[in-house]
């Protein structure tokens, strides 16, 4: 099982790049964030070319193009014909600003989350304090849906953008990095969730995928993928897909996003062909310390 999660940042003005991408790459699961599609403007989502491609979609479009996400599901890892059923748009009571859509199948559960980035802005220093307790809160929020709504039978996934800096030392007072962002979610993961990418690569490579150049700052990586523990333990790959952060040779003139895509693969049984020549096929990796919080 293929799982992946891309801040693609405008569905549309990436479509090439993803549909290529979801051609080389075949993905069972596809979390999409920063999708740039309004409830409005809806109509222009480009859901026939991605069923063209093999996919069902599911979307949650908000009033601002900001909030909307959406989940692929590769229609071959739907062969059982049971419909997957959406559980949730939007945190409850907070549908309208969308962040959330959580989806399940016959198999799994998976989410696209998109964290807030900076709610009250970060150009003061009262900005960034109040956009870090707001950040934190929609966090807590977030912990206790996924609580009410945890289901042990099948391995559950939140996958997205997180807008919480993963790795390094904590910095007081600094967005993305502070205390409070990484305390809470930390209390996400205590739920039963595994940061799966750091997991698998132990402290190697903790970067890559932040849309932030490495040599700039090697430990901005945002987007996770968390897996519950009934699906962690059976992981054999886990990279960012750099390939596609950069000019593809079959799509000359087309731009590609800042952030790279994120997959995990997971062995449950079913054939796939490994994904060869991705930026980390000669990785060390190391497993010797699996965590359960971040």
């Amino acid at each position: 099982m293929r799982i992946a999660t891309w801040s693609v940042n405008s569905v549309n003005e990436r479509l090439g790049y993803l549909c290529h991408w979801l051609e080389k790459r075949q993905p069972d699961i596809v979390a999409l964030q920063k999708i740039r599609v309004s409830r409005k403007s809806q109509r222009k989502f480009p859901r026939a070319m991605l069923e063209k491609a093999g996919y069902w979609i599911e979307a949650h479009f908000t009033e601002s193009q900001w909030g909307s996400v959406a989940v692929l599901l590769r229609q071959r890892f739907l062969s059982d014909g049971v419909e997957p059923v959406v559980r949730q748009r939007g945190l409850p009571g907070r549908e309208a600003e969308g962040r959330l859509l959580t989806v399940e199948t016959s198999r799994v559960r998976v989410s696209s989350v998109y964290v807030p980035y900076a709610p009250y802005g970060r150009a003061t220093k009262d900005q960034v304090r109040r956009s870090i307790e707001s950040k934190a809160k929609w966090l807590g929020r977030l912990s206790e849906c996924v609580a009410d709504q945890q289901d042990v039978s099948r391995p559950s996934f939140l996958c997205g953008d997180f807008n919480v800096v993963a790795d390094g030392a904590s910095v007081r007072e600094c967005l993305n990095r502070s205390p409070e962002e990484r305390e809470a979610l930390g209390s996400l993961c205590a739920l039963g969730f595994t940061d799966m990418y750091r997991d698998f690569h132990g402290e190697v490579l903790a970067g890559f995928n932040s849309g932030t150049p490495i040599t700039k700052d090697p430990d901005a990586r945002l987007h996770l993928i968390l897996g519950s523990e009934s699906g962690y333990s059976q992981v054999t790959s886990a990279f960012v897909d750099l390939e596609y952060r950069g000019p593809i040779e079959d799509l000359p003139g087309e731009n590609w996003a800042a952030a790279a895509p994120l997959i995990i693969e997971i062995d449950d049984g079913t054939s796939r062909a490994k994904i060869t020549g991705h930026s980390l096929n000669r990785t060390t990796v190391n497993r010797a310390t699996p965590r359960n919080a971040v």
